[in-house]
């Protein structure tokens, strides 16, 4: 069942792709707009969302170049991220506010770590999502989740978190073909509550955990600022592009 309101926005617009996916109940005290845990079942539901999105996009949108996840609690300087996508690269790319995970192989075989970008917002291009979405270990999991014996089948494949699980696919396929685009705090931030909070200033660009009543003050400071400039960034190796932060900084409270 949608609500009014997203069913006249599909109507209007043709912007939204629903999918046929139980997302399952949520067991913690984790509400909207905060960080944590939402519980196995309902983290697994979003695991297959995301999946399921960049599953069907590959296909529905054959001549996009890139494809975005990002979170209905977020605000984006859409302006400015198009400015700063233009100067990308159309293959390869993974670009977000990169995180470290580790995944532990006993005692034996020591540990392994990958890169994945927070989930609230992250962009890929066309041939790395292709990659994500052809790992059969996940691809298994998130059509026939009901062939799991026991949780740790999910842990396995990073369906316990959904941006991991996205980073956990790339690295799994040992695509060399990827470049990571490395996001600072400066832009890409929480705001309020989470792991990575810091105001809102001139330099934000992705803004995470934003509460309803501020958007409207975000888009009177933002709004207007509809050709910006792409941003600098470093090119350090052909693997790895870093964003600077730029020294002017106004700050703006919400």
């Amino acid at each position: 069942n949608y609500s009014a309101g997203v069913q006249e926005e599909a109507s209007e617009w043709h912007d939204v792709l629903t999918l046929p996916i139980h997302e399952g109940k949520v067991t913690t005290n984790k509400v909207v707009g905060c960080q944590g845990f939402w519980g196995i079942e309902a983290e697994v539901g979003m695991s297959r969302k995301t999946f399921m999105w960049f599953h069907h996009a590959v296909q529905l949108f054959p001549n996009a170049s890139y494809l975005t996840k990002g979170d209905d609690d977020m605000f984006l300087r859409v302006p400015q991220y198009l400015a700063d996508l233009r100067t990308l690269p159309r293959r390869g790319l993974y670009w977000g506010l990169m995180n470290i995970a580790r995944i532990n192989e006993g005692s034996e075989n020591g540990t392994r770590m990958y890169l994945y970008a927070a989930g609230f917002i992250a962009t890929l291009a066309r041939d790395a999502v292709e990659q994500v979405v052809s790992y059969e270990p996940l691809k298994r999991l998130v059509f026939y989740p009901k062939n799991a014996t026991r949780r740790s089948d999910f842990y396995s494949v990073g369906m316990d978190h959904e941006d991991m699980m996205v980073g956990r696919a790339l690295y799994e396929k040992n695509y060399l073909g990827i470049v990571y685009a490395r996001e600072k705090p400066c832009h890409f931030h929480d705001v309020h509550v989470g792991f990575c909070v810091r105001p809102v200033t001139s330099r934000s660009v992705a803004i995470h955990h934003v509460r309803e009543s501020n958007y409207a003050t975000l888009m009177a400071r933002f709004g207007n600022d509809t050709s910006p400039s792409p941003r600098n960034f470093t090119r350090i190796n052909r693997y790895v592009i870093d964003f600077t932060c730029e020294k002017k900084n106004i700050s703006l409270r919400v």
